[in-house]
């Protein structure tokens, strides 16, 4: 569980089992909500109340974001890494991935590509490893591309605070840091190795990065390693952390589901959809006010729909290999990626169903130069 939290794992799954449906109903009708609100919407007691939960999200989304969805592309810079996590191809120990850094003239080209489909929003995504994907060179990147987008954000390996004050003024303001499980033991079975086996120092990442300036802080856990009702209770509870921690900047969530491939890590904890679009619902219930990205791991069908009631985030024609949209164009060969995409829409397409949904599309709500 999340160490600020003084429930335990026994605690919370107890609670969760005596949730009744009037206990979800008077969550429901709430027109505040705590931590407590968000085990009851996400417990089995809340299944009969899908179609309230669907209405309630949409109204608490409809409030803070309209009818818009932001859109955004990673870009993968590389993907060297030393460290070991058993679910990630990735690891250094995965023979079967062609390694890649970028220089930063294919950063440009892979950038321009982005760009030309309208998308002003990038995350810059590398490979855990500090040989080659330093703050300087991170910094670099930054430089390179704030004059290309409108918000840079970040997915790379934990900094110190200072690493993040010297990356948020190179022009980077968002940042997103997947903690993977909050159970410790599961945490230190799944990453035996490298600076990644470190749990403490990954935990704090987005309060290092908050109190460096940034100013959106992503957490996630990955649905498939743990029981996925404890981890959303961790992850509720960390939410509320960095919401009284950090309070100038804001907190997104993502929720990125590990879907079983042939040959690939097999989930110990899978989450089924049902399950996904519960939890999404119930977070934007109980924190209205904070971002919400749903991935390209997803099919079309359930992110055009989750975005009508939870997310406000997208991605849109999503490559993630190093090169994947231009550098690589032809030779796909090399195109051996961290995850399997489910969503293979061209940008266009995504932001066809986007209007078709009667949404609007933004490529850009800000805008940093005065």
């Amino acid at each position: 569980m999340f160490p600020h939290l003084k429930y335990s794992e026994d605690d919370v799954d107890g609670y969760i089992s005596r949730v009744t449906p009037e206990m979800v109903a008077n969550s429901l009708g709430k027109a505040r909500h705590d931590w407590f609100d968000l085990l009851n919407l996400i417990s089995p007691a809340a299944y009969p109340f899908m179609g309230a939960l669907r209405e309630a999200a949409q109204i608490a989304r409809r409030r803070y974001y309209g009818k818009t969805v932001s859109v955004y592309a990673p870009l993968y810079i590389g993907n060297t890494c030393i460290n070991s996590c058993r679910y990630c191809d990735f690891r250094r120990q995965h023979t079967g991935t062609v390694r890649r850094n970028l220089t930063l003239d294919e950063i440009r080209t892979e950038a321009a590509a982005v760009r030309a489909t309208g998308i002003d929003s990038l995350l810059v995504v590398a490979g855990e490893d500090p040989r080659v994907n330093t703050v300087t060179h991170l910094a670099e990147v930054g430089q390179l591309l704030k004059g290309m987008f409108s918000n840079l954000s970040l997915e790379v390996a934990p900094q110190t605070e200072d690493g993040y004050r010297e990356l948020f003024a190179a022009g980077y303001e968002g940042l997103t840091c997947f903690q993977e499980t909050y159970d410790r033991d599961l945490y230190h079975e799944m990453h035996p190795a490298g600076p990644k086996a470190d749990y403490d120092f990954r935990l704090g990442t987005q309060l290092r990065a908050g109190h460096a300036g940034f100013r959106l802080l992503g957490c996630a856990f990955l649905l498939g390693l743990g029981p996925w009702r404890r981890e959303a209770a961790s992850l509720a509870a960390h939410a509320f952390y960095l919401m009284r921690e950090c309070y100038e900047a804001k907190v997104q969530f993502a929720f990125p589901r590990i879907c079983r491939v042939e040959g690939g890590f097999v989930p110990p904890c899978e989450v089924d959809e049902r399950d996904l679009e519960l939890m999404m619902l119930a977070f934007r219930i109980v924190f209205p006010q904070c971002c919400m990205t749903v991935s390209t791991r997803e099919p079309p069908a359930f992110r055009d729909r989750i975005v009508l009631t939870a997310a406000d985030n997208m991605s849109a024609g999503s490559r993630v290999t190093p090169g994947g949209y231009a550098v690589l164009v032809g030779d796909r060969r090399h195109d051996v990626a961290q995850f399997t995409l489910s969503d293979s829409r061209t940008p266009d397409e995504v932001y066809a169903a986007i209007r078709a949904n009667g949404q609007e599309v933004v490529f850009k709500n800000w805008d940093n130069r005065i």
